[in-house]
């Protein structure tokens, strides 16, 4: 095919490998000829996710997901065709016609809005004294403040609000994004007189804020602290403050290290240590820690002095171990954050990293320097660690700690062993645990195909072809029921035109996309009865443990 006629697709795909792509969100290992990881789609320990270098595809064998860099990156990200598209571009270096470049999306939107906004707000930041003053008397340098794209909300009602309407933005879109509000008077700004620290998603594109009042400057009553709020690109549950920048040092050390604030992040990133992250001011998520186990297995959390700082802990400490990661403890002087640490004395900051413990330790070390008496510590133990002991997955860590309790009560080990597990016994109806939530809707991975033929049929119409686009849609229907609805017709033929160009004959495409979507289907479908078979089983109705054993058995022979 000549290079003029070369698909946008098949170009990114000659500059960009599916594992270059890949491994820029998740942590891969070497397995043969191949790649896998535990799969950032959906929860496991073991893994059984795979990247096929030689097919540039990847396979989930847990969850059935599975496609090219496109259809990764359209799932991870959360977008549409048309931003993987622009995304995947940008990353490869490939220029887009302007047909291909420009998106009509809601989230397309949304993003300009927001990279319009934080242009707006760095540039108003050098131009303000008073914010430059502010950050250099917490200790930031320049340079962090250009890394970080640090900016200023002037005080005002409607400085950005201006703006975005002198430039042509839709306020709606604005109010959308989390940057302006309604009232009955109009929109007005939501961030007024602060210094503005941006959130950034994994390819570093604006998605939101957090600000903080700067003394001094009037505010009309607002709180010290102010965020965007929940927006189709803000997730608080999700989000870390620095990920974007630090994610390639997370991997390369096989180590994260979490902080609380941004000036935290700034002032850690500012003196080398680089993979430091924040969760400003929101408590750690189950989707905090799988977006953590994507890219290493070693958590470091940052505690204050005290007990509380240990209780303030203890759910996130409990998620990250009943997810398979190993957790340790870096506890800070009394009385410090890690930005005050680093501004004051930074050689004291690099002290305190190298004394991190493994939280299993640490907890130990807390509870024999402040309980003397056996039985205290007995009680200490079943309230601060017994707890996280439940939920460490890995069974030789569990044992190591329980040789430790062994040695500090002065017991033996099979003696702390049972003490534990009839502990166990006793409150497992109490232990806090993530339900675990069966999946019977078809998975994102087939409806993906769906489309994809979907938009094949809409490009053949489109050309002429009306008897072929029926008869495709009519082999659609025979293995999954989906429409076109008249709003996604023309990204669906633009999404085929990208794809296909219009020399490339389309027929084997289509009989290899309606076979794979025949056999995702019927896994699904054979996942779908054998969980109605365990319920049977459980129920102990024979008769419905023999209907759906023979429905086992009818897809299986399909698949086969």
């Amino acid at each position: 095919m000549r290079n003029g006629m070369e698909s946008p697709v098949d170009l990114i795909k000659s500059k960009l490998s599916i594992k270059d792509v890949v491994s820029s969100y998740v942590k891969l290992e070497k397995a043969g000829l191949n790649y896998r990881a535990r799969c950032p789609f959906h929860n496991e320990r073991t893994p059984s996710f795979f990247v096929s270098p030689g097919r540039e595809t990847f396979h989930c064998f847990g969850c059935g997901k599975g496609g090219d860099i496109f259809t990764f990156v359209e799932e991870i990200e959360g977008v549409e065709f048309r931003e993987a598209l622009k995304l995947l571009a940008d990353k490869s270096g490939v220029v887009l016609s302007r047909e291909h470049a420009k998106t009509s999306s809601s989230q397309g939107k949304l993003r300009t809005v927001m990279e319009e906004s934080l242009l707006f707000y760095q540039n108003e930041f050098r131009k303000s004294d008073i914010a430059k003053k502010y950050m250099s008397e917490r200790g930031l340098d320049q340079s962090s403040i250009d890394v970080f794209k640090l900016g200023f909300a002037p005080g005002g009602w409607r400085n950005l609000a201006t703006h975005l309407k002198k430039i042509g933005l839709n306020e709606e879109d604005a109010e959308q994004a989390g940057l302006l509000v309604k009232s009955p008077k109009g929109y007005y700004d939501r961030f007024r007189g602060r210094i503005m620290f941006p959130f950034f998603d994994y390819s570093s594109r604006p998605i939101g804020f957090s600000s903080r009042l700067i003394p001094g400057v009037t505010d009309d009553n607002q709180g010290k602290y102010v965020n965007s709020p929940e927006t189709p690109l803000f997730h608080k549950s999700r989000v870390f403050y620095g990920l974007d920048i630090a994610k390639n040092s997370i991997r390369e050390k096989d180590k994260v290290i979490l902080v609380e604030g941004q000036i935290d992040v700034i002032m850690a990133h500012q003196v080398g240590t680089t993979n430091v992250i924040g969760v400003s001011g929101t408590a750690l998520t189950l989707e905090h820690i799988e977006t953590i186990s994507r890219l290493t297995d070693n958590l470091t959390i940052l505690l204050d002095a005290d007990e509380a700082g240990f209780r303030a802990s203890e759910r996130s400490v409990r998620l990250a171990l009943s997810r398979g990661l190993h957790v340790s403890v870096v506890e800070l002087p009394v009385g410090t954050d890690p930005a005050s640490c680093i501004q004051d004395k930074p050689e004291i900051w690099q002290n305190v990293l190298v004394k991190e413990k493994q939280f299993v330790e640490y907890a130990l070390d807390v509870i024999s320097t402040r309980f003397s008496d056996s039985k205290d510590m007995q009680t200490a133990l079943k309230t601060y660690l017994y707890p996280h002991l439940a939920d460490i997955y890995n069974e030789i860590e569990k044992d190591q700690a329980l040789q430790k309790i062994s040695s500090m009560l002065a017991v033996s080990h099979d003696a702390a062993q049972k003490d534990f597990e009839k502990w166990l016994i006793t409150q497992k109806n109490n232990l806090q645990k993530e339900p675990i939530v069966e999946e019977l809707s078809l998975p994102n991975n087939v409806l993906l195909v769906g489309r994809r033929i979907l938009a094949i049929s809409a490009l053949l119409e489109s050309r002429g072809q009306k008897e072929e686009a029926t008869k495709l849609i009519a082999d659609l229907r025979e293995i999954i029921k989906m429409e076109i609805s008249p709003s996604e017709r023309e990204d669906l033929i633009f999404e085929a035109e990208v794809y296909y160009p219009p020399d490339k004959d389309l027929s084997v495409e289509i009989e290899s996309l309606l076979t794979r979507l025949r056999r995702e289907v019927n896994k699904q479908e054979f996942m779908n009865a054998m969980n109605e078979l365990r319920k049977a089983e459980r129920t102990g109705d024979e008769q419905e443990v023999s209907k759906w054993l023979k429905m086992c058995q009818e897809i299986s022979k399909k698949i086969s």
